[in-house]
């Protein structure tokens, strides 16, 4: 359902320009800051081509320069949103199920589809915004595993979505640097070290082309629209702001401790991005819908303990069943021997 909305809503009323930006990334000859960004419109494009060989599609006329109908071009964007929706809802899910239980898990994901379904608006062609919410998400799922090698290897990934992708590396710094002379530090600086090789390689790799994006762009752009960006953000996070800010200080430590690339997140954005495309909340959904279930445990149950405490209380509940089955155990065979 969401899939489609987003089509009807977002995709159908600028199709023209879409298949222009969509070309101008695969051919190599889009603006700077659109021409780096080349996983999601290269998948898309060869998923294109195959669809325009099924029997439904075959007939409908090509687009030129594309060679391959706006039938099998908006048929592949719509299997890539739902892609990226399903592994964005499902992180999510899991990640709050592993945090507070299973039963919050549903509740995670339905809080995460209606917000996501807000942002259908004021753009036109951003296919990456819900890939980079999945990859935030399933990193956040790598880190909690400490599966490091794997997330290492998301972060490449994310290089070739979104340039973004750094605050995913910042993340498992902030997570990790605490213990700063451990293992898991050094491996999160040799995480960052990659992805900036990675990105001058990426650059380096497709070449140059002079941007029609500016800062005075963004400035002027966002003074005209500025009460409408205040209202958009107002409604979809201002509301229960207090209990995603609670949440970001009482809440797990992964969160807490993720919740602070935030910070810089924004900041960059405020300075170059425009204020009103709230498909930017997409990218800090896994972050914020967490903290905003530990927000409301904690408003709900004040005296609770936070879920640290109390997986750290069952961890020591276990270890001493174990040892004391491991001494019953050893009893049993020196009474048997």
């Amino acid at each position: 359902m969401l899939t489609y909305d987003y089509y009807s809503r977002v995709e159908v009323p600028t199709m023209n320009a879409r298949v222009v930006l969509h070309y101008k990334i695969v051919s190599g000859t889009a603006p700077y800051q659109f021409r780096y960004r080349i996983l999601v419109p290269n998948v898309a494009e060869g998923l294109a081509r195959a669809i325009q060989h099924a029997p439904l599609v075959a007939s409908r006329p090509m687009v030129p320069p594309l060679t391959y109908s706006k039938r099998a071009f908006a048929l592949a964007y719509a299997m890539l949103n739902f892609a990226a929706l399903v592994v964005l809802f499902w992180s999510v899910g899991e990640l709050v199920a592993r945090l507070f239980g299973i039963e919050l898990s549903w509740f995670a994901v339905a809080v995460s589809a209606i917000l996501v379904a807000f942002t259908f608006r004021d753009h036109y062609y951003q296919p990456w915004s819900f890939w980079e919410g999945a990859l935030f998400g399933v990193g956040l799922l790598l880190i909690h595993q400490q599966r490091l090698w794997l997330f290492t290897g998301l972060s490449l990934v994310g290089l070739l979505i979104r340039e973004t992708s750094i605050f995913l590396v910042l993340m498992l710094l902030a997570v990790v640097l605490p213990s700063y002379k451990s293992r898991k530090a050094r491996f999160a600086i040799g995480t960052l070290a990659a992805w900036i090789g990675g990105f001058f390689l990426l650059h380096y790799l497709v070449g140059y082309q002079p941007s029609t994006y500016f800062l005075e762009t963004a400035v002027a752009a966002n003074r005209e629209h500025a009460w409408y960006a205040l209202l958009l953000n107002g409604l979809l996070i201002g509301i229960v702001s207090p209990l995603i800010v609670r949440g970001m200080e009482t809440g797990p430590q992964l969160i807490r401790r993720a919740a602070l690339v935030l910070p810089a997140y924004f900041a960059l954005l405020f300075v170059i991005g425009l204020w009103w495309e709230i498909r930017y909340w997409i990218t800090a959904l896994p972050i914020v819908v967490p903290a905003l279930v530990a927000g409301a445990l904690r408003t709900a149950h004040p005296a609770a303990a936070s879920s640290d405490e109390v997986r750290g209380a069952a961890a020591r509940a276990r270890s001493s069943i174990e040892m004391h089955e491991s001494a019953d155990a050893r009893a049993n065979t020196e009474n048997r021997n």
